[in-house]
This record gives structure tokens, sequence and C-alpha cells, in this order.
């Protein structure tokens, strides 16, 4: 166990992503938001579409767990502000819906390599 390192496990854990634009990223969550609960209000989706497109084009990094993290972090930040629309209350879950979410986004935005 003394040669286990978290730093090189994190990375180990990179994405490479495919091509995309802002249209690809609608389509994308359009099908993401049919299939899972909570969604991003209808008007909204389209800002949310740019915001985490711009995200996306901007940040440097490639490792998965940071995009779990961000993905789930802006998640969080559309809900705080009312813009989900949403069955629970309980964060834990909310938590866990986020995060099976951005596990989604990134497999879909994963590159084919």
């Amino acid at each position: 166990m003394d040669s286990y390192s978290y730093s090189k496990e994190i990375n180990r854990s990179n994405v490479t992503f495919g091509e995309f634009d802002l249209e690809g990223i609608k389509k994308m969550f359009t099908q993401v938001f049919e299939f899972y609960n909570p969604r991003v209000k209808a008007e909204v989706f389209d800002s949310f579409c740019e915001d985490f497109y711009d995200l996306v084009k901007d940040t440097p990094t490639s490792n998965e767990r940071v995009w779990r993290m961000v993905i789930t972090d802006m998640l969080f930040n559309y809900d705080d502000r009312g813009y989900l629309e949403t069955d629970t209350t309980d964060n834990k879950i909310k938590r866990k819906q986020f995060a099976i979410m951005a596990k989604v986004v990134i497999g879909k935005l994963r590159s084919d390599k």
C-alpha cells in the first residue's frame, strides 16, 4: 500500500472529447433530460447549453473526475437558482442523480478513440 498515490490515479482517468458544437450540445442535453430527472426548465435550456458549451471549450483539463465534479456543480448551481424541475428537495438524492447525469454526459462527449 505504500506505493499507492491518489494523484497518480487522478492523472490516469483522463477523457478525450470528440468534436462538438453548440447544436450538438443542445441535442445531447435534450436526450439526457428526456431520460433523467431533474430537468432544466425549458425557458433556460438554451442558456444552460450555451453555458456548458463555453465551459467545455474553455476548460483545459481532460481529467474525467474533474469533469464529473464540474458538471455536477453546474447542475447544483442551476438547482440553487430554481432553474431545475425536480421531484425532490433531498440533496443526497440530487447528488446521486447529478452524478449519474454527469457520467452520461461525459460518455456522450467522449471521442470514439
